[in-house]
């Protein structure tokens, strides 16, 4: 017993060393790869913003008027709203949308085909009407600024980016369990925009993503992206980036955030995880594998020296006692997170959250954990469908 515990010892050691190094890798790339505020370009970019829905009747006006109401050339974008066979009356909704905007913006309002459902068919009947130049996919339960297309459109022209990632943020949190979910995120993003800096790939969000049309094409949109409802985003991101290593980029503007509202209960948090979860661990690029596992295990082994604390006081292989050398881990850690969370807070003006920081620490340990089991099973709930992943 005692040999085990000094081997998971120097395990947890050495993966809060790469922890370390990952974060704070991440932390200096989101500070450098810095905000970009350009002046308007040209403008001449026709944009199809895509947004799948599936039983959105209380969000689909929102969305629908505020995508109308961009400061875009109104001749020069289109949205296309696919829906995905809603049970709701989302679709009766949004067609009496248009009745009332009837020459604002071109809206395009269609079924998901018979047999085809999720996110990805959605996305790709969409892409096939689209007429624009440059995609942008988002989603119905999202909300953005008036100059959010403007300012993706400035940069793609100022770039030569194939891929736009762009950031996404929670919004109206009410409880502590909303705000615990907006510090997730707020790591998330940073981690994110802090990899692109170093041209890796690991993460992105569908909700706010831009690509040209010619590549989603090129590509053969999400062929060999797996069959799971999930994977819209950072599979096609892979693709893209393999075929354009330095044309998938990050774009760090507060003009593009998109924001959507936290899960309002764990039920509806976990599904939600799941969800994201029901891609292959094969099918991640090393680099998302590399980080998944080193943060997973780092935070297994903290949650197992705690436990193991209980019945164990002393760390022969240190000659300290065992909660001194966990309490020095978590430290590590806290110090790292605090840092990647104070630059992705300053951003997203949510330094008021950090007040959260400790508590938040401490049951994202736990959550981890938990999740990682939890992921192993591929069946959730998504809008009224049950879906049972396999493989």
């Amino acid at each position: 017993m005692v040999i085990v515990l000094e081997i998971l010892v120097v395990i947890a050691l050495l993966s809060a060393v790469l922890y370390s190094v990952i974060i704070l890798l991440c932390g200096y790339g989101w500070y450098k790869i810095g905000s970009k505020t350009l002046s308007a370009g040209k403008r001449a970019t026709i944009v199809s913003v895509i947004v799948a829905a599936r039983n959105e009747s209380e969000n689909i006006m929102q969305i629908l008027t505020t995508l109308v109401s961009q400061n875009y050339p109104k001749q020069k974008f289109e949205i296309i709203l696919i829906d995905d066979h809603s049970t709701d009356d989302t679709l009766s909704k949004a067609h009496k949308f248009c009745i009332q905007h009837p020459h604002q913006v071109r809206v395009i309002i269609q079924t998901l085909k018979l047999h085809h459902h999720g996110k990805k068919a959605a996305i790709t009947q969409g892409v096939c009407l689209a007429n624009g130049e440059l995609i942008i996919t988002t989603d119905a339960d999202c909300t953005m600024g008036q100059d959010w297309i403007a300012s993706i459109v400035d940069f793609f022209e100022f770039s030569s980016a194939k891929m736009i990632v762009a950031p996404v943020c929670f919004h109206n949190e009410r409880s502590f369990f909303n705000k615990m979910q907006q510090l997730e995120f707020l790591a998330l993003m940073a981690t994110t925009g802090g990899s692109l800096y170093f041209n890796k790939a690991i993460m992105c969000n569908g909700a706010n993503l831009a690509y040209t049309k010619n590549v989603f094409l090129e590509q053969k949109g999400f062929e060999g992206a797996s069959n799971s409802a999930s994977g819209d985003d950072v599979l096609l991101m892979y693709k893209i980036k393999k075929a354009y290593p330095k044309e998938v980029l990050f774009l760090k503007n507060k003009k593009v955030i998109v924001y959507t509202e936290a899960k309002r209960t764990l039920s509806a948090f976990m599904n939600q995880r799941k969800r994201w979860a029901s891609k292959k661990f094969i099918e991640f690029n090393s680099d998302t594998k590399t980080v998944s596992l080193i943060v997973y295990f780092f935070n297994l082994f903290l949650f197992l020296i705690a436990v193991t604390s209980i019945f164990q006081s002393q760390l022969s292989i240190f000659s300290i006692p065992l909660i001194t050398f966990l309490i020095t881990l978590f430290l590590i850690k806290s110090f790292v997170d605090f840092l990647l969370l104070f630059l992705s807070a300053s951003f997203f003006n949510g330094k008021n959250l950090l007040i959260f920081f400790l508590p938040e620490q401490v049951l994202y340990i736990i959550y981890v954990v938990i999740s990682g089991v939890a992921a192993l099973g591929r069946k959730y709930e998504w809008k009224g469908r049950i879906i049972n992943e396999k493989g």
